[in-house]
């Protein structure tokens, strides 16, 4: 986008909100259809989607016909398949497994999608440089339907043991009364949306900035490839890790991302916030593998794609406020002023999340027995 004639920052900006906009919008419905359909194929559809929608753009590319606009009705498409893929993911991994194995699946879920983002930099790149964007977003298109014809090829069982379908409108409504009936769950929701806010808008908006006045980039991309390394090595301790209360266990880990917090606003050494990202990006690993399979535990299986679509809605929906605003704010009270009082109110969520009465009442299931499926 950066290379078209008029384009800049704003205009990129531009586009990617839309695209989160557009997949928070199509995530509660992606939800009802979710719980509606055979998982596995609502993912198909998603893959679909968005291989059109890297295929169109890598085509435009390629033959030097893209234009802001274009760009932005396809980030639009992108949007709808990238919003189908939360609620049919988080339902369709307890079909394939059994139910003593659901923390390894989710753990191993979350390892491959940390070892892919690692790796698909180091893909990119390279196919950026010898070829062009085009050939790198045709790439990507040809993955997409890659991912298409695996997960066409998954074989489940038809939904059972859930009520009689009823409308669309009244499915939603199904679905969040079910997600306030857990109040470990809309409580956690809420306050984890709240720490996003302000953790992500400070780490990704003012963290380069610091970065280019007190380290160098390279430095700050050695920090972001330790939490990615961090990230897999969470992934590999959450396949063997089994509190016996797992939900307050999985909120508990997560508290590396305060000292991420507290590094960054002291402008510390930077192998301290090399550490803390490290330790944030393993505590983050391990605290969604123990969180998801929580979740599919304890809410009914015939609902799981549509309360997950609230779940997501509510933590990350945020992220982008957070994002918009802390450049103001920043502004006017300062950078580190600002980080600060991040931190501060990052700690006032956890602290509530952990005194909620359900959260530490949630304890892990007997073992299965060896040889279970």
């Amino acid at each position: 986008m950066l290379d078209l004639p008029g384009a800049g920052a704003g205009e990129l900006g531009l586009v990617l909100a839309i695209r989160t906009v557009f997949e928070s919008f199509v995530v509660v419905f992606g939800g009802v259809l979710a719980d509606r359909l055979p998982r596995n194929l609502v993912l198909v559809g998603a893959s679909l989607i968005q291989a059109a929608a890297q295929g169109v753009t890598a085509a435009l590319v390629l033959t030097d016909a893209a234009t802001v606009p274009w760009f932005i009705a396809l980030s639009v498409v992108y949007g709808v398949g990238g919003g189908l893929v939360i609620p049919a993911e988080v339902g369709l991994v307890p079909q394939t497994v059994s139910p003593g194995r659901l923390q390894q699946a989710n753990a191993l879920q979350g390892l491959s999608r940390n070892m892919v983002s690692l790796l698909g930099p180091a893909i990119a790149g390279p196919l950026v440089v010898a070829g062009s964007p085009g050939v790198a977003l045709a790439f990507d298109s040809a993955s997409f339907l890659a991912a298409a014809a695996l997960l066409a090829a998954i074989r489940i069982a038809p939904h059972v043991g859930g009520p009689a379908r009823a409308g669309f409108l009244r499915e939603l409504r199904d679905g969040w009364r079910e997600f306030t009936t857990h109040t470990w769950l809309w409580s956690t929701v809420l306050l984890f949306g709240i720490s996003n806010l302000v953790f992500v808008g400070c780490w990704a908006v003012l963290g380069p900035l610091i970065a280019d006045d007190q380290y160098s980039r390279l430095q700050w991309a050695g920090v972001l490839a330790a939490a990615g390394v961090g990230s897999i090595v969470g992934g590999l301790v959450a396949l063997r890790y089994r509190p016996r209360r797992p939900l307050l266990a999985s909120c508990l880990v997560a508290w590396p991302l305060l000292l991420e917090l507290a590094a960054l606003a002291a402008y510390a050494p930077i192998w301290l916030l090399g550490a803390a990202a490290f330790a944030t990006g393993a505590g983050i690993a391990i605290h969604l593998a123990l969180w998801f399979t929580v979740f599919q535990r304890e809410v009914p299986a015939h609902a799981h794609s549509r309360v997950s679509s609230y779940d997501a809605l509510g933590s990350f929906m945020l992220i982008p406020l957070g994002m918009a605003i802390v450049g103001p704010v920043s502004v006017a009270i300062g950078i580190q002023e600002t980080i600060w009082a991040a931190f501060a109110i990052s700690l006032a969520c956890q602290v509530a999340i952990v005194a909620v009465p359900s959260v530490r009442a949630i304890r892990a299931p007997e073992a299965e027995p060896a040889g279970s499926a």
